[in-house]
């Protein structure tokens, strides 16, 4: 799993107790986790909260009526980077179609915005990623870069926060229960 980006004062709070968001790179499912004693510094400069992975497949982009062959080199569910001639200013919006594997599935992003251009490489990131879309890309990124080895051992589940929570509560009021049970049944002095 990797650690996700936190998102507001609360993430900010719980994280000092060692609870983080992360990202499952799988199926993208956002989800916090309590992991004591563990600090998960998130790496000066680095934004992404998807991972990814180096391809080589072609593609295309389109500006308006402006239409360009590409060929991308890095993908996840969220962006990528390209190798084209055409130059995109920083901030051009995009449609973006990349063919995945030799099957020639293609994929197309309705709205990628480039978010850096240099030399003949230009990052993306999707903005409106559909659906169907994505679960095409993360399961060509699964089948390609993350395969599933059988060998591995099953981890354990771990407890969401608000089971947590919870259970801290619960004693706690069984533990005020007790003590007043135990106050009331002591005889009076």
């Amino acid at each position: 799993m990797r650690r996700s980006s936190r998102v507001g004062a609360f993430e900010r709070l719980i994280s000092i107790i060692y609870i983080y968001p992360f990202r499952c790179p799988r199926c993208t499912h956002r989800f916090r986790a309590l992991n004591w004693g563990h600090r998960y510094p998130h790496p000066k400069g680095e934004r992404r909260d998807n991972e990814r992975v180096m391809v080589r497949l072609p593609a295309r982009l389109t500006a308006g009526t402006e239409t360009a062959a590409a060929e991308t080199t890095d993908l996840s569910v969220s962006g990528c980077a390209v190798r084209t001639d055409a130059r995109f200013p920083p901030g051009t919006e995009v449609r973006f179609t990349v063919q995945l594997g030799a099957a020639g599935r293609s994929v197309e992003i309705a709205e990628a915005v480039v978010r850096a251009s240099h030399e003949g490489r230009v990052s993306l990131q999707f903005v409106h990623v559909g659906v169907d879309e994505q679960r095409q890309l993360a399961e060509y990124i699964n089948a390609v870069a993350l395969p599933i080895s059988g060998g591995r051992p099953a981890r354990r589940p771990r407890l969401s926060i608000e089971v947590v929570v919870v259970a801290v509560a619960g004693l706690l009021v069984i533990f005020l229960i007790l003590s007043m049970v135990t106050h009331i049944g002591s005889p009076a002095r």
